[in-house]
Parts: C-alpha cells; sequence; structure tokens
C-alpha cells in the first residue's frame, strides 16, 4: 500500500512545484507538530515533484521546463501535452492499464494468502482465486488482441481461458471443499444454491468492469489539475501587474489545499475498494506480547 498510494498520489497530483511544496509542509508537520500524516506528505509531495516534471507542470506553468526537455532529450516541447486532445485517450487508457495491473496484483496476494492458511476455495476457484484471475485477464487480454487486430478470440481461446473458469468459480463450494480433502457436499438446498451462485457470479462480473473503470480517475485527475491551473491563469490573465501575481499565489494555494485532499481520498477509496477488498482478510486472531506483568502473573500462577 505504501508504494501503490505514493505512485497513484503523484500521478493524480502531478505538479512539479506543488509537490515540492507539499513535501515541505508535510517535513513541518513533522517535526514540528509531531503529526504523522506529515511523514506521509513528504514522500506523496516528492512523487508529485517526480511525475510533475515527467508531465511538464510548475505551478500550473505548463511550458517552464521545456528548455530541460530540450537540454536532455533534444526535444523542443515536453513529451506529454496533458491538455491536447489526442493526449486525452491515450491518459485515460493509461489509467485503465495500471488499474489491470494492480487489480491483478491484488489477486495474486489473494491467492498467496488463501494458499497459505489452506483455504482452497477461495485461492483455486474463487472470484479473486486463480480462477477468476485467469478469467479477468484472458477477458482483457482477449478483448485487447480483438480491438488491436493482433489475434482473434477463438473457441479455443474462449471455452479453457474464458467460460471454464466462470463453471470452476460458479461451483467453487464443491470443488474447494473436494480440493481440501473433505468428505463429499451437497446444499440444503440444489434450487437455492444454483439461484444465489448464478447472481454472485453476475454480481463478481459487474465487479471486475466497475473496479477496472474505477481507475479512469487517475487520469482524470490529471485532467483535472490542469483544467483547475488553466482557471487560474484565465483570471489572472484579466489583470496585470501586482494583481496578476496576487491571483497567481492565490489560485495555487487554493488548487493545492483542494487536489491534494481530493487526490488523497480518491487513492485511498482505489486502495480499500479495489485492491484492499480482494485479499485482505480480518477474521484473524489479535496479536497479544507477553510483556512482564502478564510474565509474572503466568509464572506465579504456575507455582
Amino acid at each position: 500500500m505504501a508504494f501503490t498510494y505514493t505512485i497513484l498520489f503523484g500521478i493524480m497530483f502531478a505538479d512539479l512545484g506543488q509537490g515540492i511544496c507539499l513535501a515541505i509542509i508535510g517535513w513541518l508537520m513533522w517535526k514540528l507538530k509531531k503529526m504523522a500524516i506529515g511523514k506521509i506528505l513528504i514522500p506523496c509531495g516528492i512523487s508529485a515533484s517526480v511525475f510533475g516534471t515527467v508531465f511538464g507542470s510548475v505551478f500550473g506553468f505548463e511550458h517552464i521546463l521545456d528548455p530541460l526537455y530540450k537540454a536532455v532529450l533534444g526535444l523542443d516541447e515536453k513529451p506529454i501535452e496533458v491538455m491536447k486532445p489526442s493526449m486525452t485517450s491515450s491518459i485515460l487508457l493509461a489509467s485503465a492499464g495500471i488499474g489491470l495491473v494492480l487489480i491483478i496484483a491484488a489477486m495474486l496476494l489473494n491467492i498467496y494468502s488463501c494458499i497459505k492458511r489452506h483455504d482452497y476455495e477461495n485461492g483455486l476457484f474463487g472470484s479473486n482465486g486463480i480462477a477468476g484471475l485467469v478469467f479477468y485477464s484472458s477477458l482483457v487480454f482477449g478483448l485487447i488482441g480483438q480491438l488491436s487486430g493482433a489475434f482473434l478470440m477463438t473457441r479455443l481461446y474462449v471455452i479453457p481461458l474464458i467460460i471454464l473458469p466462470l463453471v470452476l468459480v460458479y461451483l467453487r463450494e464443491p470443488l474447494g471443499r473436494l480440493a481440501a480433502g473433505e468428505e463429499k457436499w451437497q446444499p440444503e438446498s440444489w434450487g437455492e444454491y444454483l439461484l444465489q451462485n448464478f447472481f454472485e457470479l453476475f454480481e463478481m462480473l459487474l465487479s471486475y468492469l466497475s473496479n477496472t473503470m474505477s481507475f479512469l480517475r487517475v487520469g482524470a485527475f490529471v485532467l483535472v489539475h490542469s483544467g483547475m491551473m488553466m482557471a487560474v491563469f484565465t483570471l489572472a490573465g484579466l489583470k496585470s501587474g501586482i494583481l496578476y501575481a496576487v491571483i497567481i499565489i492565490v489560485g495555487n494555494i487554493i488548487v493545492m489545499a483542494m487536489e491534494a485532499l481530493l487526490v488523497a481520498i480518491q487513492v485511498m477509496r482505489l486502495e480499500f475498494y479495489e485492491m484492499f477488498s480482494r485479499y485482505y482478510k480480518g477474521d484473524g486472531r489479535p496479536y497479544t506480547p507477553l510483556n512482564s506483568m502478564s510474565k509474572e502473573k503466568v509464572f506465579s500462577e504456575r507455582n
């Protein structure tokens, strides 16, 4: 979570100048006020600075780093022009790609965790187990290949990689008990069991779609940042002199405060709903370490 949260925050907040300010504010909150959130803002601000350099944004100035790109990369201007219409679709597709990678990573974590605790039903046949992973990845890459013309989704592809995993997920409970070596199992009512699993399978398909599309907000916030700063510069352009500078400064402060709050919330939402829900289990037993008092109590009871 520490790694993915920092990366996603940096992409969505991307601005070199504002990122540096955010890191400094976080450092001051940590050092002066001992606020734990300050330690979180430091790496998030650094990440935002890195991606701000990639996108070429410094306090909303979109072309101030062009000399750097020319000196280092030999380019006349920044490589990624966020507000260019042709770039919008690429940014959103890249966001969906990030979501695809993170969802698959969450599934792999779930498979490892389930197998480690001998939960074969969810690890092998669950919607976030091996069967669900094969279905999701095969469907996504199959659609990409179909739309790009790289290959066709033939019956030899669809039946073993898409239909069969769905059947395994549908029958996960009896198959899981069989894999665990338990005795023959049957539900109290086959009709109720089949109907319930049908709706759970339908819900699983909807969750795959909604979870993947939810990552489009990563690219959307890249566009939102440029749009908000464009609005600030449009207002500043109506004035001149000292008023122009005041509007730019105040606008940057407002945008930075709003974006820091919104991005932090949205990334937390992605972490919790799109990733945590796939592998996290809260039904373990609490860790209660022995301290000196409990040790003395144990020894006294034994004696």
